[in-house]
């Protein structure tokens, strides 16, 4: 009988991010499993570049969905979650990449211990072109939770904690990390499976994002 269950849900968040998307597309799709099946869930949202006709080429491997106007990250990446069928899944910025066996790993680490609430490694920064300018060490809490991209998640574990806060546009992943790390297991891998690539159109450079981790922090103390 066929199995058509699906292990991991890889989520692609996107707006206006068609010069880098078919870097990050590739790296999803081309990811090497063993005795698992994953899915790619993208979000289109509200991209007015010629993003959607880029990832059309693409929707044999694909699971593509449009938002008419921008909702922004928490409300486009919990919508991605209401398509998703995996048990697990992990978050790729529409800029970034990642190594072709990440999930492999990543999965084997949580199905084999499910105390665990998510699992991460350690990233590269990138140029424009993919080439390595730096290692990013995440084995620092507080620096973890400035990177929602490249985690799995046991989406079952990260649900019971509310999902992606719809109301925040920026530091969305460092309320939810922040909560998680608070009461559940974690597992670090020190290996750089992410690709990051830092430019001026990062959302986390608006300048914002340290202004709203204090509100976050100071609500997060009294929880």
């Amino acid at each position: 009988m066929k199995n058509n269950k699906i292990d991991i849900s890889i989520i692609i968040i996107n707006h206006n991010r068609d010069k880098y998307l078919e870097r990050c597309l590739r790296s999803c799709i081309d990811q090497i499993v063993f005795n698992k099946k994953f899915e790619i869930i993208f979000i289109d949202d509200g991209s007015t570049d010629n993003s959607f006709k880029i990832v059309k080429k693409f929707k044999s491997n694909v699971n593509i969905f449009k938002l008419k106007k921008n909702k922004g990250i928490s409300y486009a990446s919990n919508y991605a979650l209401s398509k998703s069928s995996g048990e697990y899944f992990i978050r790729v910025d529409s800029d970034d990449f990642i190594n072709k066996h990440t999930i492999n790993f990543f999965h084997e680490i949580l199905i084999n211990n499910k105390d665990l609430a998510f699992v991460y490694a350690d990233h590269y920064k990138v140029d424009e072109l993919g080439y390595k300018e730096k290692l990013i060490r995440l084995n620092n809490k507080n620096t973890l939770k400035n990177h929602g991209a490249g985690i799995m998640f046991n989406k079952k574990t990260f649900l019971r904690y509310g999902g992606y806060n719809n109301n925040l546009k920026e530091a969305e992943d460092y309320e939810i990390i922040s909560k998680i790390i608070k009461r559940e297991k974690i597992y670090y891998l020190p290996i750089p499976f992410y690709r990051y690539y830092l430019h001026k159109k990062n959302i986390s450079k608006s300048g914002k994002r340290y202004s709203i981790i204090k509100k976050i922090n100071k609500r997060l103390k009294n929880v």
